[in-house]
């Protein structure tokens, strides 16, 4: 199988342009110098002198900087006011750089082929012959090496065969050094910074090979043009080293291509993420999250992060499993030194004993001790947790799900002729392979598990077409990719603070790995072969993927680190088939990562790191947002929306009050979108004006209906307030009460008894995996969910049942023997040992449940003489307009409501002429019941033709039947309060259900 490379790409051809026009004007040559050591070049007979062919351009200052504003016009980018910049907008020690220009591709739109390709067009066009490219890494050393052998014939075709040699370069053979000075035909170095830029570099040494000249004199002499990939990892610090050697070389021209420049010099051509989403030209993506449930069963910890400010004492965020409210969840924290797990967690039992220790940020991000009871101290750094779910057991399920997700896209792919690959990233060696004491290698607990779930889906009946020609077989289906040593094992890498392999061994290492990767590039791709499932790590974050990689599975913790985008980064290229064409059907180019957090989190996270990689702030409208936008003609070809018109756009909707000061999108925004009223300018064609408005339509529909903005007042309306009616609707309706229980506890136990016996057994730890797409915009990262998987069973961590009736007694206030009662009556004891956790959230339920329903049935109230004070009602400010409803007929001149139901009920209330006067009762007129405050809404005084009656509407829902059993407790001690005071009680959700029960 040959990879087949397209020549007319319109994103490729553009980028290639956008390099070559720098030059326009530039007449074809080159420069002619005499190769030999400058202080005996006269002693040297003439056979050993040498001619050096060097890059020559002509073109002045003005005339660069004119062809660059040329370019960066055609492709929307703003202006560089002048040739001389510095990095980061300031001038370091080498000074200013002219010749410096960036080209911005998202990952797997083919930069690399771009960057070669462009050194052949400045060939033809221009003459230059001398190129070098510095990449970070042996990684995307080894994929440069191997893109050129891929395009060989590609570009012979293309450029008749022009005479084009490339060399790794080798510090133990110099003699190529020579070559690429001398060679007047195209001469590319490819070389790691690493290799040409440490302190102990042999390019900068003089050396015999090189005839006593220091390598990097002999590039200087012939003005090479530097093609830098990865910029960031390369030359991002102003004054380090692969910053200092390139100076060195002293390029005609240093072009980078990533797609997250840190220094961006001259922008000439962008393709960025949402340009690359938006054209269909990577794979989109879909994230299956793991959302796992019943688990907190066990006194779970995990340390998100160390903060440490100067003044203050070093504090911590952990999640725990904290008692909320509605039951058990996982809760961000932050704690300090000593202070007691049991107390923060809510008083639940399981944390009693656990100790915060020292917290310090000694340790990478940081690391906080966590004291155990019975099990000493242990260290978390950040990522780390303590008493989650047995982590094997999460690791098969998404083993599971990632084998699921590629036998289902392998039935579509096959009869296409397209292969199907899945990626594992693991986090250590160890958890794939592991060596004997002999050294012979031993399956690790990951390759076990893939083979045992891979054999189990295999034989299902749904993927049996797969395995009708070649029977399954696991064991030849998966392989490791990590760095190798001498023997052919599998080895560690010493990475660095910035993950960077940090001593030759591992570097030595990695080379034979990445060598054997890219050779079976093709291997991979035959459907022939066998292997579908990759594992790999870190190693591969950079400079290797494969185009038909459909599944990844993050096996490490992606939440502590900006894993998402690098990990995603492997699968994003466009599938091929068993041609070697690229293919783009419909929905077929569709890369599935499954992740051990939710897709919620994936797409928050994913949004966080895009955001600081591009340096963007997403979802917000900026004088630049549309610039670059590209649209078809009407008659044919593209064209894109320049700075200018992007700028227009932008004034318009700021003048028009539809964004605000920081460019956020306002409900106004939303309202002319939907009348189709946005102000655009009246000479943007209108292909652009649709891309336009389909990206506010984006940007509105993250907008809360209501407008936040809007303040309003509330004022008394003294002529109610001071007014007969309301007098005497307040001195019947103010008086306070107490109330006293009347049950005995033998019913209590009965009734409670019987629920626990009949509820359902507490639930497993299980994980459910929730599929939603990823949409990827300037607006954010939006995630729109699919679908959900069956449940898979986890196993957590077994601990011994905590005090159940001290936790029971902390959560109910009833006394031991009491629960003691309904538990062993209940004969459910032995569900405790199943899920701890889960099993005294459900007695909780079941007994409050029970004791609202006897308080209730037995509460009675009994008058004080105590009344609330008329002064509950008062003015307020800055109340949201879209809360306040104008009334006539009310103590305060608006009503603050809390829904649309309230809003409409406040409205009815105010016209009726049955209604004399109503108020919404403040919050501060609380009825006191055994379930803590209740606030009821309303109190009306309704027109009658003999008399006046005093009505409370407990509740302004949409419908009383659906209410929870704690709400309707609370209303029936409500109507037991009222009752005592002699005052109508009623409940209805509208104006006809009130005068309908009066």
């Amino acid at each position: 199988m040959k990879f087949v490379f397209e020549a007319e790409l319109q994103h490729q051809v553009a980028a290639i342009d956008a390099v070559i026009d720098l030059f326009a004007g530039q007449e074809e040559r080159q420069s002619l110098f005499t190769v030999a050591p400058r202080q005996v070049a006269g002693e040297l007979e003439y056979n050993e002198k040498l001619l050096g062919y060097a890059n020559r351009c002509d073109l002045l200052d003005e005339q660069v900087l004119e062809n660059l504003h040329i370019v960066q016009n055609r492709h929307a980018l703003p202006a560089s006011p002048e040739l001389a910049v510095a990095a980061k907008g300031k001038r370091d020690a080498g000074g200013d750089f002219k010749m410096d220009f960036t080209v911005e591709m998202e990952t797997g739109t083919g930069k690399t082929y771009v960057y070669l390709r462009s050194i052949f067009e400045l060939n033809r066009r221009y003459g230059f012959t001398k190129f070098v490219i510095v990449v970070p890494s042996v990684a995307i050393r080894e994929g440069v090496k191997k893109t050129i052998e891929q395009t060989r014939d590609h570009f012979r075709q293309i450029y008749d065969g022009v005479p084009f040699e490339s060399f790794v370069y080798d510090s133990g053979d110099l003699s190529r050094i020579i070559d690429f000075a001398s060679s007047s035909s195209i001469r590319v170095m490819i070389a790691t910074v690493q290799s040409l830029g440490s302190k102990a570099a042999v390019f900068q040494q003089a050396r015999e090979q090189t005839r006593d000249i220091p390598g990097v004199e002999w590039v200087k002499s012939t003005r090479p043009i530097i093609i830098v990939d990865e910029p960031q990892s390369v030359d991002a610090n102003p004054n380090g080293a692969g910053r200092q050697i390139m100076r060195a070389m002293e390029p005609l021209a240093t072009i980078r291509y990533s797609a997250t420049h840190v220094a961006k010099f001259h922008p000439v051509y962008r393709l960025d993420a949402f340009d690359a989403h938006d054209r269909g030209l990577v794979k989109s993506i879909e994230v299956d999250g793991a959302r796992i449930q019943d688990a907190d069963n066990s006194p779970y910890v995990k340390l998100l992060e160390v903060e440490v400010k100067k003044g203050q004492l070093p504090r911590a965020r952990v999640e725990i499993a904290k008692q909320m409210k509605g039951g058990v969840s996982r809760q961000s924290v932050w704690v300090s030194d000593n202070d007691m797990l049991e107390e923060t967690s809510g008083g639940r039992g399981i944390y009693a004993g656990y100790r915060i220790g020292i917290i310090q940020k000694m340790r990478g991000a940081g690391s906080m001790q966590l004291v155990v009871p019975g099990d000493g101290v242990k260290t978390l750094d950040v990522g780390d947790s303590w008493g989650d779910v047995d982590a094997a057991s999460l690791s098969r399920a998404m083993v599971r799900q990632t084998i699921e997700h590629h036998f289902k896209k392998e039935l579509r792919n096959r009869p296409l002729g397209i292969k199907t690959l899945s990626l594992f990233f693991v986090e250590a060696v160890a958890d794939y392979r592991g060596y004997d004491e002999d050294g012979a290698a031993q399956p690790g607990p990951l390759a076990t598990i893939f083979e045992e779930e891979y054999a189990k889906l295999a034989a299902l009946d749904e993927f049996q077409s797969l395995f009708a020609d070649v029977p399954a077989d696991a064991s030849r289906a998966h392989d490791g990719y990590f760095s190798q040593d001498k023997k052919g094992r599998f080895t560690e890498p010493a990475l660095n603070a910035a993950g960077e392999l940090s001593n030759q061994k591992s570097r030595d290492d990695a080379e034979r790995t990445f060598d054997l990767i890219m050779k079976d590039k093709e291997r991979l791709l035959d459907e022939a072969e066998p292997l579908r499932f990759l594992f790999s790590h870190s190693a591969l974050r950079e400079g290797w993927d494969n185009p038909n990689v459909f599944q990844i599975c993050s096996l490490r913790e992606m939440a502590s680190e900006t894993r998402r985008r690098q990990s995603i980064g492997r699968g994003l290229r466009l599938c091929v088939d068993q041609t070697g064409q690229r293919r783009r059907d419909e929905g077929l180019n569709v890369l599935t990562v499954v992740a051990q957090e939710s897709y919620a989190e994936f797409a928050k996270g994913l949004q966080s790191e895009m955001e600081q990689a591009l340096n963007v702030k997403l979802g917000i409208v900026t004088a630049d947002l549309f610039a670059g936008l590209t649209y078809a003609l009407p008659e044919g070809g593209t064209a894109v929306v320049s700075v200018q018109e992007s700028k227009a756009v932008f004034q318009g909707l700021t003048e028009a009050g539809l964004i605000d000061d920081k460019g956020h999108a306002l409900p106004e925004l939303r309202t002319a979108l939907a009348q189709n009223a946005v102000p655009l300018p009246a000479d943007l064609p209108e292909p652009a004006a649709k891309l336009v408005r389909d990206m506010l339509h984006r940007l509105a529909r993250k907008v809360p209906v209501s407008d936040a903005r809007a303040k309003g007042q509330v004022k008394l309306n003294l002529a109610v307030l001071e007014g007969h009616d309301f007098k005497a609707l307040w001195d019947r309706i103010s008086r306070k009460t107490t109330y006293r229980l009347d049950f005995d506890d033998a019913a209590l136990v009965a009734r409670c008894a019987q629920a626990l016996a009949d509820m359902p057994r507490p639930g497993e730890a299980r994980v459910t995996f929730e599929l939603a797409e990823m949409l990827i915009g300037r607006e954010g990262v939006t995630p729109e969910k699919r679908s959900t998987s069956n449940p898979q069973r986890l196993a957590a961590a077994r601990l011994d049942v905590p005090d159940l009736l001290g936790e029971l007694q902390n959560r109910t206030e009833l006394p031991r023997k009491v629960l003691a009662d309904i538990l062993v009556q209940s004969g459910r004891l032995e569900d405790a040992s199943v899920n701890p956790s889960a099993f005294v959230d459900a007695v909780t339920a079941i007994i409050q449940a029970g004791k609202r329903l006897m308080m209730t049935n037995g509460i009675v109230y009994k008058p004080l003489d105590e009344w609330w004070a008329q002064d509950l009602f008062s003015a307020e400010d800055d109340i949201p307009t879209d809360r306040l409803v104008p009334v006539a007929h009310a103590p305060l001149d608006h009503i603050v409501t809390d829904s649309n139901i309230e809003a409409a009920l406040a409205k009815a209330l105010d016209i009726s002429g049955a209604i004399k006067v109503f108020a919404k009762l403040p919050s501060g007129f609380k009825i006191t019941t055994p379930l803590g405050t209740y606030n009821p809404d309303w109190a009306i005084v309704r027109k009658h033709d003999d008399r006046e009656d005093v009505y409370l509407v407990s509740e302004s829902k949409g419908d009383l039947n659906t209410l929870r059993e704690a709400e309707k407790a609370q209303i029936a001690c409500g109507k037991a309060h009222f009752a005592a005071l002699e005052v109508p009680f009623v409940t209805a959700t509208n104006l006809d259900g009130i005068l309908a029960l009066a």
